[in-house]
């Protein structure tokens, strides 16, 4: 009996080991694809806030400027996450042909036109050669476009200059097992699932000629110094304002602060995390379905980077 005693202990040791052992690995999996999933996210975001604008002249689509913040309730603290729509490139084709102008038709290489045709591109589609000449579609025939508008001397485009489709992105948070193809929440790019567990999306915005008393809300290179410490700090980015009344308008943002929340696929019953913590201006507190006790099951990263929208001016 006592032999026994003892086999019955060491098992029941070996099993605990074990079985702490497994649920370790599993929460470090678990740690290491949040992680990597908040990098994702924030890389797509970043890459598209740099790029914003790309020589728009006019309305792409939705956005009117290259920036749209969507902040989620711009006259108090947030219930939810923010959104964004960015005018984003995306490289169709190349020139299969110098253009020299004067031209209104431009020849892409060969099947560039189909690869895209199912994702709407065509007539209307707003382009940009080079990254330095806009224009619209007018009409196609196979891979030659026609533009809405002669392009004038003196320009030159040699074969394999690269053409750009313009096009409004939006990112925004998915909340239901639909939207996120069975894994709630993600990070949406108009509509479309590109990264699990993201729970928040906060921006805030530094902007150029927003504030009155500074040179008369005239841009003049600098970011304006929102807080009046004659220095450029964390206080001097927007996170609530609906950006609709002059002069505070999306044409004068310059840098956006983003924050990417991601959170653990499943919950943990034995792990009990800090209370809400309020990113930019949203309180977890006032989410739909918000309890204490759910919020504190799930492991959380957050990962805030401040970015240069570089083709918008500074």
């Amino acid at each position: 009996m006592f032999g026994l005693g003892i086999a019955m202990a060491a098992i029941a040791a070996g099993y605990t080991v074990a079985s702490t052992s497994d649920k370790t690995s599993v929460v470090n999996d678990q740690t290491a694809q949040m992680q990597q999933n908040v990098r994702i996210a924030m890389n797509l975001v970043s890459s598209d806030i740099k790029t914003a604008g790309y020589g728009m002249v006019g309305a792409v689509g939705a956005c009117n400027q290259a920036i749209m913040p969507a902040d989620n309730q711009a006259a108090g603290p947030d219930p939810g996450s923010a959104s964004v729509s960015l005018v984003t490139p995306t490289p169709v084709g190349t020139l299969a042909a110098q253009a020299t102008a004067p031209f209104v038709i431009i020849g892409l290489t060969a099947g560039s036109v189909a690869n895209y045709s199912s994702d709407g591109f065509g007539v209307g589609s707003v382009l940009s050669i080079g990254g330095a000449t806009p224009a619209t579609v007018s009409g196609v025939a196979g891979d030659n476009l026609t533009l809405g508008a002669t392009v004038g001397l003196p320009v030159v485009y040699p074969a394999g200059t690269q053409i750009f489709w313009l096009r409004c992105t939006t990112y925004s948070i998915g909340t239901t097992s639909a939207a996120c193809s069975g894994n709630a929440p993600c990070l949406l790019r108009n509509g479309t699932a590109v990264a699990e567990g993201i729970e928040d999306l906060q921006l805030a915005y530094a902007c150029d000629g927003c504030v009155t008393a500074i040179n008369g809300a005239v841009a003049d290179g600098i970011i304006d110094d929102q807080n009046g410490t004659s220095s450029f700090d964390t206080a001097d980015f927007i996170s609530n304002n609906a950006w609709g009344t002059a002069p505070m308008t999306p044409d004068k943002i310059r840098m956006v602060r983003i924050t990417i929340v991601g959170r653990q696929p499943r919950q943990d019953p034995n792990w009990h995390g800090t209370a809400p913590t309020t990113v930019e201006d949203h309180d977890p507190t006032g989410d739909v379905g918000y309890t204490l006790a759910t919020y504190q099951q799930f492991r959380r990263r957050i990962l805030t980077r401040t970015v240069q929208a570089r083709n918008l001016g500074l």
